[in-house]
Order: structure tokens, then C-alpha cells, then sequence
């Protein structure tokens, strides 16, 4: 204490600032200012650091901001018994005398966050058995901007996933659980979100209109107990309003996104879109990649009348809105089996004047997919039908789940076997068949429909099958065929891909699926 004085009053007599008086009153300041600093024991400011735990690469820091919500904490600090992260123990790395304290995946909640570490340290005395009791806290504010980068983490599905300021939201029935290959509640439900910088190589086909959106879970060979939609925001910056041309592109989760190729990705059905957002169904194999675009090409079949072709300029709005949904695909080949050209959609045939048909197999896919037809994605199908070893897995998957809705009218057994003919051109009155149970139309009966039909279409009605025109007149009154010659229905006319089109587009918009 003498010391303290005689240094303080060395001090202000060096400056030539002190008289008598003036020593006693700065001495008894100081005085006062020792003991009362002497009361109380000195924090110790703790060294406190974070890093996002989904990243191995990182290191530790004290950064204020973070664009994740999953990080481990560390703690350094001498002679700790125990070390607390939010009431919560961390773990001694090393020896009972290491520094090094950590607290592994410790998820932070959106916004300002406050690490408060409480350490309880080692007497340094041997009389004094307590222990010395010291804290300190970090503050981490998660950011919610969907930048590139960003991660999130969720410990279980649950019934709701939202991130990013709700630019990407999954909804699922209540009780979904993560399930492993074996068929089992998986020992990891956790989920994650993180947003990637979109691929550069989308034109000219698309434009990016959101970052890249990937969700996983823990094993690329976990999946969902139920299926659900995902709601994806997008950029309303562009100023075109047409939401016909927005579409949803979806990649699974096994592709690096550092790698990502167009060819590598396909457009899903989309539906209720709004002025910035857009939902997709998201199965229960649905863990990927997926990113808003819009659709930026076009294709030559609408301008074939300006090089003598057929005029389909009238079927542009249809078959681009069902291209953009994920509805409907371009032809892949001609039927003389030579390959359609990347910039038609195979509307026609390579002479540009004839218009092809749309197969039994491709309506139904269609009609599947524009009505979301809800079926369990697997890798093994019963094969109800015993012409279907040449079709995709989709087209499989959406005859038979069409099959067990009551979509698809019984067939006759030929040699105790069911055929579809899945190739075969689609008629108008087979198409009447799917479109009108697809849809759940009320049917009169078949003589309420014969009489009408017959007033109206006397001249070929009869050739209809008795029991399918109830569904025939359904779908005139519904405004999904037309006739052009009086009096003729045509039941056997076979329609056209362009048709086709048109009649899904309207059953689309007519069930507010568009």
C-alpha cells in the first residue's frame, strides 16, 4: 500500500502539478480505488471460439456472424475442473491437463445467440478446497439471407422444415420419420438444408431464378416414412409474370453440386405458383438438389409454317406450360426410330406435315403427372400388365398406381394375361375413359348418355362402346374434346401429341393445378 501512494505521488509531483494539498486529496482517491478493487476477484476474459461443425475445413474463430446453425464450441482456458456451455458440459480434449475444451454441434437459433461458458477451475491454493468459478460469453448472430453457403440443420424432420427466411419450406404429415435402407426408423433423423451458388451452365435453356437448394440426410441411402411438398421462393426481379414458364429443376442428392450438369438434372411437376414461390411434390426418395428457373427457349415445331409445315403456333401455350411443369417430355425418336433433334419437341414427323399421335403409355404418365398422382417410388413394380419390360421406371410406376386409382378401365384377359398396349395410339374414346375417372366426373348412365349422344352425333355414336359413353359425354360437357364434322363423334380418331396437350393443360387448370 505504501508503495501504490508513494508511486502515485511520485508521479503527480513529476508533472508539477501536485501541492500539499493537492497530494491528500488525489492519495485518498486512490486509496479507496485499491481497496475496492482488492474486494473483488478480477474476471477472467475467457477464449471462446466457434466454427460451423459441417465444415472440417474450418477453423476456429470468434466471428460475430454465421450462416449456419450447427457449430462447435471451444474453449481454452488453465487448470479447468469443468467447463459449462450454456448449463451444458463440454468435453476436456487431451489429458486431465489440456486447455483445449469442446462442445460439439451445439445448434443456435435464428438471429443473436449468447454463449455463456461457466468454468470452474482448480484451486490454486492447497488450504482453500473450493474452486474458483469464472465465465464469459460470445455472441453468434445466425444469418437468415439464403447466400450461398449457408447451412441448415434439424435434428428430425417433423411436420414443418423452414429456412433461409422461409425461401425454402418442406412440409410433411406429422410423424415422418427418417427411414434406413433396412426398412427401419433410422438411428440419425436429422436433416439438413444448405444453399449452393446455381449451375453456370444452364443456357440457353433456363435462368436461374434461386440459389441451389440441397437437402439430405444423414445417409444417401435414408429416405422418407411419407411423402410431402416443398415450397421454393424465387426471384421476382426479372419482371415477367408469365408463371407458365417457371419451372422447379431437381437433381439427386449423389451429385456433387460443384459438379452439377444440365443433363444431370430434370424438371418435376410444379404447381400453385404465385407471384414469387412455386411447390413440388417431394416423394419419399425426394432428398436432392433442386433450383427455380425459367424457362428461356423455344421450340421450332410452332414456327413450321413459315418453311410449309403444319401451323401449331395454337398448341405453344399448352405444350410449354406442360414442358416447363415436369408433364410433358420432347419426343426422343421418330417412329422410323431416328433421333428428334435437341430443338423440336417431336410434335410432328421429320417432314413437319404430319402430326403424330400420343401413345396409351404417354397419355397416362401425362395425366399421372398433371394430376399428381400420388404413387410409392420403388425400384421393384407387380408388372400387373404383361407388355411393360420395355417401358421407363416412371411410366411403370404411374400405369400401375392409375391402375389401383380405377383410372384405367378393366381389360379383357388374353391367355390368363392383362395387356395395355402401351405403344399403341391413343383414341379419343380410351382417352374419355382415363380423363373422366382421373377427374371423378359424375356419369349418367349408359342410356341417359346413348340418347344424348345419339341426338347429336347421329351418324357414327354407335361406334362408341356402350359402356365408355357416359365418359365420352362427360368430357365433351367438360370441354375437353371437341368435334369438328357435324354429327360426328369420332371415338376412333386418334389424337394428337398437340391435342393431347390441350386436353391435360384443361384438365390441369379445371382442377387448379396449374
Amino acid at each position: 500500500m505504501k508503495t501504490l501512494s508513494k508511486y502515485i505521488y511520485y508521479k503527480c509531483y513529476r508533472m508539477g502539478a501536485m501541492t500539499v494539498t493537492s497530494k491528500k486529496i488525489i492519495l485518498i482517491p486512490a486509496l479507496l480505488i485499491f481497496f475496492f478493487c482488492s474486494a473483488i476477484t478480477p474476471a477472467l476474459a475467457l477464449d471462446i471460439y466457434w466454427k460451423p461443425a459441417n465444415d472440417e475445413n474450418a477453423t476456429y474463430s470468434q466471428r460475430p456472424y454465421a450462416n449456419t446453425n450447427r457449430v462447435d464450441i471451444q474453449v481454452n482456458v488453465k487448470k479447468a475442473k469443468t467447463v459449462e456451455v450454456n448449463n451444458e458440459e463440454a468435453i476436456q480434449i487431451g489429458s486431465t491437463d489440456s486447455e483445449l475444451w469442446l462442445f460439439r454441434d451445439y445448434l443456435l437459433k435464428p438471429g443473436e445467440n449468447t454463449i455463456k461458458v461457466k468454468v470452474e477451475k482448480r484451486s490454486s491454493s492447497k488450504k482453500d478446497k473450493d474452486s474458483d468459478t469464472e465465465t464469459d460469453d460470445l455472441t453468434i448472430t445466425v444469418m437468415e439471407t439464403p447466400a450461398s453457403g449457408s447451412f441448415r440443420y434439424f435434428e428430425s424432420p417433423g411436420s414443418k422444415l423452414t429456412a433461409f427466411d422461409k425461401s425454402i419450406g418442406l412440409k410433411l404429415p406429422k410423424d415422418t420419420a427418417v427411414i434406413d435402407s433396412q426398412g427401419r426408423a433410422a438411428f440419425d433423423q436429422s436433416v439438413s438444408i444448405q444453399i449452393n451458388t446455381p449451375p453456370t451452365n444452364l443456357a440457353p435453356y433456363y435462368l436461374p431464378l434461386s440459389p441451389l437448394y440441397s437437402i439430405h440426410s444423414a445417409s444417401s441411402a435414408y429416405y422418407l416414412s411419407n411423402a410431402g411438398e416443398l415450397t421454393l421462393k424465387y426471384d421476382t426481379s426479372t419482371g415477367n409474370a408469365d408463371t407458365d414458364m417457371i419451372t422447379v429443376l431437381y437433381a439427386p442428392p449423389n451429385y456433387q453440386t460443384s459438379l452439377l450438369q444440365l443433363k444431370m438434372m430434370q424438371k418435376i411437376n410444379s404447381y400453385n405458383h404465385t407471384a414469387d414461390s412455386v411447390t413440388v411434390p417431394f416423394n419419399k426418395f425426394g432428398f436432392g438438389h433442386y433450383l427455380v428457373a425459367r424457362v428461356i427457349s423455344d421450340f421450332n415445331d410452332f414456327s413450321l409454317n413459315k418453311t410449309g409445315g403444319l401451323d401449331l403456333s395454337w398448341a405453344r401455350p399448352y405444350v410449354m406450360a406442360l414442358w416447363t411443369k415436369g408433364v410433358m417430355n420432347p419426343l426422343e425418336k421418330y417412329p422410323d426410330g431416328s433421333y428428334v433433334p435437341d430443338n423440336y419437341f417431336g410434335l410432328t414427323d421429320k417432314s413437319g406435315k404430319k402430326e403424330l399421335p400420343v401413345t396409351r403409355i404417354e397419355f397416362i404418365s401425362m395425366l399421372g403427372r398433371g394430376l399428381r398422382l400420388p404413387f410409392s417410388a420403388s425400384v421393384a413394380q407387380t408388372h400387373i400388365f404383361s407388355d411393360m419390360q420395355d417401358l421407363g421406371v416412371s411410366d411403370v410406376q404411374y400405369l400401375e398406381a392409375a391402375l389401383k386409382e380405377g383410372w384405367i378401365p378393366n381389360s379383357l384377359t388374353i391367355n390368363e394375361k392383362l395387356y395395355f398396349h402401351p405403344n399403341d395410339p391413343l383414341t379419343r374414346e380410351d382417352a374419355c375413359a382415363f380423363m373422366a375417372r382421373a377427374a371423378g366426373f359424375s356419369l349418367v348412365s349408359q342410356d341417359q348418355a346413348t340418347q344424348t349422344l345419339k341426338a347429336y352425333y347421329p351418324s357414327d355414336y354407335n361406334s362408341a362402346d356402350n359402356w365408355n359413353r357416359p365418359h365420352l359425354l362427360a368430357c365433351i360437357q367438360n370441354g375437353l374434346i371437341t368435334t369438328t364434322n357435324k354429327g360426328y363423334l369420332e371415338p376412333n380418331k386418334q389424337i394428337t401429341r398437340a391435342e393431347a396437350a390441350q386436353m391435360i393443360y384443361s384438365l390441369m387448370q379445371k382442377n387448379g393445378y396449374l
